[in-house]
């Protein structure tokens, strides 16, 4: 079992036990402003992808915790550190004190952890105006990078984010994938799943926290097939019952594309991946009782199986505002624009769907999500996914 110290630092006040409960406790963003400020270091392990194991030490941000973090428990916070997260409150009172304090930080991991990774959230963000967000998120990161270069530090990764959208999750799924071994092996296994269902995208998410874990997306090289038939595949469900809906929030911004089932990085998640996408299972229905097995859901297209060209097309009508073109004159490919934050919308938006059936005592599985574009599956792929 694999365990990876994980420290979050900022200032008191910043949002950093919010943010954490929200993603590992299953809190709503409304629901934190009960929890106290953290007092000195509050130890968290948390299981991630089933072997998997973050060791998170949740660091009071008050004056006082950080002259002891800097002088007498130098060593114990910051030796064996995998990775940092570093929160910003983008409307503090005092940022040079906080950059202060981040340059300490910094200091003390090049000296005890020169090989850790570092994540930088500007928190808050909401309460910007949106129309000043990207320019004020960008001076930010300037300063940021300038307290990093100050002690030597040449790579970080910045984020703004807030509780109340899909930032958070963007972010936090980057940083956990950073701590996942063997990404890579995941991310070619769910490729050719993604070739294999002739699926648009294939996306998986963490079980638990519905965290991002990586996604595929098809390649349609030459392939006139339209935009907008889209076809979605997610799976990160849990035990009995499942809900359809035909017109889902996920679509509304997202109307060309495909997400997909999450899997986990032991062997079954391989095992998985190779049985769902078998020709059998390909072949059945999108959602078929018949097809599940070991608590793996088979999912597959509602649109006719590849053909053995291998040069499939999605079924659905052609709108009047189609062009007949001559068969001599090849047509464009379809360049459907997706929403850069497709993914951590769903995540967003199922999450918290999923703790309301848990206060009206039902149990979610999973989601169909069909409408005139698109089709989405989201269900139960692994024990963690």
């Amino acid at each position: 079992m694999a365990k990876k110290k994980v420290l979050l630092m900022g200032k008191a006040h910043s949002g950093k036990t919010s943010m954490r409960s929200i993603i590992f406790a299953n809190y709503l963003a409304r629901d934190t402003m009960r929890l106290s400020p953290t007092l000195d270091v509050e130890h968290h392990h948390v299981r991630f992808l089933g072997d998997l194991v973050l060791n998170l030490w949740d660091c009071g941000g008050q004056d006082a915790f950080y002259e002891s973090y800097f002088e007498r428990d130098r060593e114990t916070i910051f030796r064996s550190v995998e990775l940092l997260i570093y929160v910003f409150d983008i409307e503090s009172d005092c940022p040079e004190k906080d950059f202060d304090h981040f340059a300490g930080v910094l200091e003390a991991l090049e000296e005890n952890s020169p090989d850790a990774r570092i994540f930088v959230l500007v928190h808050k963000m909401d309460l910007v105006a949106e129309e000043e967000r990207e320019l004020i998120l960008e001076d930010r990161k300037r300063l940021i990078e300038e307290s990093c270069l100050g002690v030597g530090v040449q790579h970080f990764q910045c984020f703004g984010t807030s509780i109340w959208d899909e930032t958070l999750y963007k972010a936090w799924s980057e940083i956990v994938t950073n701590l996942i071994p063997n990404i890579s092996v995941l991310e070619s296994h769910l490729a050719h799943f993604c070739r294999i269902c002739d699926a648009d995208e294939v996306v998986l998410f963490e079980r638990a926290t519905f965290l991002v874990i990586s996604h595929a997306q098809a390649k349609r090289d030459g392939d006139t097939r339209r935009a907008g038939a889209g076809r979605l595949t997610a799976g990160a469900g849990e035990e009995e019952g499942t809900i359809a809906s035909g017109n889902a929030a996920a679509g509304k911004d997202t109307p060309d594309e495909t997400i997909e089932v999450d899997s986990s990085l032991n062997e079954d998640t391989e095992d998985a991946l190779n049985m769902s996408t078998s020709p059998q299972i390909s072949s059945k229905s999108p959602i078929d009782e018949s097809t599940k097995e070991d608590g793996i859901s088979a999912m597959s297209p509602a649109v006719p199986p590849p053909s053995p060209h291998g040069n499939a097309t999605l079924s659905g009508t052609i709108n009047s505002a189609t062009q007949v073109r001559p068969m001599n004159q090849v047509a464009p490919p379809a360049t459907p624009i997706f929403d850069a934050h497709r993914f951590e919308k769903i995540s967003n938006i199922v999450k918290q769907f999923k703790l309301s059936c848990g206060k009206a005592q039902s149990q979610f599985q999973g989601m169909d999500v069909r409408n005139s574009k698109f089709t989405a599956f989201i269900d139960a792929f692994t024990a963690n996914t």
